[in-house]
């Protein structure tokens, strides 16, 4: 209790920097990816760092418009993890989860291994394999999707690919989550550099390209942690150098683990299930559980109140 209270609440900051050539978007993530992790498993090591970084990759693509916008970020590679899935929303709250938690324990060697290396790989874990999807809802009559095929297995590489390539936007994106040698998590950041239309940006992109290259980023996030500065402006600042020099602020917001998952939202989902697999959950089984990937949640369901789904489910069948 004692560590966490000194450090600042998760935020996301949006702002302009080189005279507004560029926009800067940092987020910080450590409370909200430790609670997905505890909600899950009580996930550690690799798992986290992997739904860590995909946390941070969806808060910052939440960012991209002044509208209530929110994104579904689906990373699925032919690794052991199977694949990552985030949901985040421009108001700052996200949730997300991991296929297969538990495919890759964290042990005393997986720790001394990943305490001597700058940056903690998640290549094999995620797979080389699969495709990087994301999905934007601003609340119109159609979401906007685009997806990539994987090459790295480095969730925030490939995001960033995804924005170069799919969505076509000059961006730096660099995100990591730390863990210590139990593989809890003690720290989760991320940038976005990206030029704005018609501001001729792109050589400020590719200058931070090039400092950020690598674990540069991480190495900012270690020293933040050991220094006490996970704030945005601060983490912004130290990775940035002289280019942070004219950051002007546009808004600040808090970042929270928000699922909205409820019994009526099961219930409804038990209510798309055949009329077949009902009778047998109510035969058989006498009863339903329905757990959220995405919080852990769960909800049962007793004898009678599948018959009730059931005998709405039979209203609606359509006829023939």
């Amino acid at each position: 209790m004692g560590e966490d209270s000194k450090q600042p609440g998760d935020q996301i900051m949006r702002s302009l920097i080189e005279d507004g050539r560029a926009r800067l978007v940092v987020v910080t993530a450590t409370q909200a990816v430790r609670e997905m992790a505890l909600r899950h498993h009580g996930m550690t090591g690799i798992p986290a760092v992997a739904l860590g970084r995909a946390a941070l990759c969806g808060l910052l693509l939440a960012t991209l418009t002044k509208d209530e916008e929110q994104v579904t970020l689906q990373v699925l590679g032919n690794g052991p993890l199977g694949g990552v899935t985030v949901d985040a929303r421009s108001s700052g709250r996200v949730r997300g989860f991991v296929k297969r938690p538990l495919a890759v324990v964290w042990d005393a060697k997986m720790a001394t291994i990943s305490a001597a290396t700058p940056r903690i790989s998640l290549g094999d874990a995620i797979g080389k394999q699969g495709i990087v999807g994301v999905t934007r809802d601003l609340g119109l009559a159609q979401n906007y999707s685009g997806q990539v095929t994987l090459s790295s297995g480095e969730i925030d590489e490939e995001v960033e690919q995804y924005l170069n390539t799919s969505e076509q936007i000059d961006s730096v994106l660099h995100c990591d989550t730390l863990v210590n040698s139990a593989g809890d998590v003690t720290a989760a950041a991320g940038l976005l550099v990206q030029t704005l239309p018609q501001a001729q940006g792109a050589a400020v992109v590719e200058f931070l390209r090039d400092v950020l290259r690598g674990p540069a980023f991480t190495d900012v996030l270690k020293n933040a942690l050991s220094e006490g500065k996970l704030d945005p402006s601060s983490i912004a600042r130290a990775a940035l150098g002289e280019c942070a020099d004219g950051l002007r602020v546009l808004d600040e917001r808090p970042v929270s683990f928000f699922c909205p998952c409820s019994r009526e939202r099961a219930a409804s989902t038990l209510g798309m299930l055949s009329q077949e697999d009902l009778k047998e959950m109510i035969l058989e089984t006498n009863e339903a559980e329905v757990t959220c990937n995405f919080c852990g949640g769960q909800y049962r369901f007793t004898e009678v109140e599948l018959e009730v789904i059931r005998r709405k489910r039979e209203k609606i069948r359509p006829e023939g």
